[in-house]
């Protein structure tokens, strides 16, 4: 687990570059989705789509920042 909330989770990888478009479709939810995490609106989100961003998140950010 990151440690992170989800919110904090998407803000990192749009921060990277990544859209809300892109981050949908690699965790399997719609984009609308995840704009409601970025934004705060939707703070408790199925644990599998929990799973899914944070594996997300380590594949992407946490493995980059040790390269």
């Amino acid at each position: 687990m990151s440690g992170l909330t989800p919110q904090e989770m998407v803000k990192s990888l749009v921060d990277a570059g990544y859209t809300q478009h892109q981050i949908a479709e690699n965790i399997g939810v719609q984009q609308s989705s995840v704009s409601r995490m970025l934004t705060g609106v939707h703070t408790d989100p199925r644990f599998s789509t929990v799973r899914a961003l944070e594996e997300l998140y380590s594949e992407r950010i946490t493995d980059a920042k040790k390269a």
